[in-house]
């Protein structure tokens, strides 16, 4: 076995899976110049020095830098007070042989490094749950898949140190949502629409993606906005029925906003596993070559082919989900919801399944017959997050679009 090859059943792999020289040059470098700190901060963070103690003397330098202060031996040894060895290290690490220039290089071996012991770890733990004679082999390959997508994708911070004061935390302006729907939804935004069967749900959906590819507010097309791409992964009907269902609303979009036909992406497939790697995979490749900023899919009974009785059914699934969120889209969902008889003698649309659903979006509706023909109501069976411009009762207009019975904006005059 050569010097750069490893056994990782090895129990002291972890202990040779470093470079200590790179480590100290990289620090030497930085305590000599700022610009060696901010260069190093591009590639690597505290957590990925394999000594403790170097580990301590970055964070030392990452304080003072982040509160303006001068960085050199004497403030550094002042903010390890009291660790010994860190300071004789420091000390030890003053004029030693790191070159600033060269910051970059050492701070990407050390990732390298870094990078290969979280696998490691990973692996051993895969490993050791794989021998579980209890262990949902499903749901194992999907939580796998997600830690090492994880530790694939896991960036880095110009600090590596995230945590502050309240006083820091207020001293910044508040963010501006980025919105994609001004007041509706903005990108990351989880949705889960629940309701009675055959009541519009997945009509409502493809509304938000067909609308928002034309430029259209979904509830209001007096209130244009900047037209976004969009995707719907339709695991429920066929071909022929999305097109039915699509062209009039794509035809009125077209008409009032922009075409929409060419930003909004369409893929009507049959049941999947979405904690499988292959069917997750197929996913993935279609946010690859489209890069959605709002995903439409499910619905959710549609997306696995078991009942969500627990958490542990459900954590990998959401895992899964979620890692579709993570590209930076809106992720809006059908789900079934329960058959249950809640208070008041009416139907709990709560979604169906282990209450761990519950928790997830950060909005969670349902739609509700009112007993009109051609009226829903939405309501809550969660606590938003966040408050937003929701519709309390729908109608429909033209025969195919939602529209909110209460707003004033009649459409511009086109609603039946």
């Amino acid at each position: 076995m050569s010097d750069h090859e490893f056994d990782f059943t090895d129990e002291t792999f972890a202990v040779r899976a470093n470079d200590p020289d790179a480590e100290r040059a990289l620090l030497a470098a930085c305590i000599e110049s700022k610009t060696a700190r901010v260069e190093a901060r591009k590639h690597i963070t505290g957590r990925d020095f394999f000594e403790p103690v170097n580990e301590a003397i970055w964070e030392a330098m990452s304080r003072l830098d982040r509160h303006g202060k001068d960085v050199g031996l004497v403030s550094v040894k002042s903010v390890l007070a009291g660790d010994k060895t860190a300071v004789r290290v420091l000390i030890e690490l003053v004029g030693g042989v790191g070159i600033p220039d060269h910051a970059g290089t050492y701070a990407e071996i050390i990732r390298g490094w870094a990078t290969r012991r979280r696998i490691e770890s990973a692996a051993r733990q895969a490993l050791q749950r794989a021998l579980s004679p209890d262990v949902n082999p499903v749901g194992l390959a999907a939580s796998v898949a997600s830690s090492f997508a994880a530790i694939r994708d896991n960036g880095t911070t110009e600090d590596d140190f995230t945590a502050c004061t309240l006083a820091e935390l207020l001293a910044e302006d508040d963010d501006e949502p980025e919105w994609l729907i001004p007041g509706l939804l903005e990108r990351r935004d989880r949705f889960m629409l629940t309701g009675e069967e055959g009541l519009g749900k997945s009509h409502l959906l493809r509304q938000f993606a067909i609308h928002a590819a034309a430029g259209l507010h979904p509830f209001d097309s007096g209130t244009p906005i900047p037209a976004i791409r969009t995707l719907i992964v339709d695991c429920e009907n066929t071909w022929s029925q999305v097109r039915r269902k699509a062209r009039p609303m794509a035809e009125w979009a077209a008409r009032f906003g922009q075409d929409p036909t060419e930003r909004m992406m369409v893929d009507c497939t049959s049941r999947m596993d979405i904690t499988r790697d292959k069917d997750l995979a197929r996913i993935h490749q279609l946010l690859d070559v489209w890069a959605p900023d709002l995903v439409v899919i499910g619905p959710l009974y549609r997306l696995v082919p078991r009942a969500l009785q627990t958490d542990d059914d459900t954590a990998p699934v959401l895992a899964a989900l979620d890692t579709i969120r993570d590209r930076g889209c809106a992720l809006l969902m059908e789900a079934h919801a329960g058959h249950a008889i809640g208070k008041g003698g009416t139907r709990d649309l709560r979604p169906r399944g282990s209450s761990s659903l519950l928790g997830w979006p950060e909005f969670g509706f349902g739609m509700k017959s009112i007993g009109a023909e051609g009226y829903a109501d939405l309501v809550h069976w969660r606590g938003a997050r966040e408050q937003r411009q929701w519709p309390q009762r729908f109608r429909r207009g033209d025969g195919f679009r939602w529209v909110p019975h209460d707003d004033v904006y009649d459409y511009g005059g086109h609603v039946a």
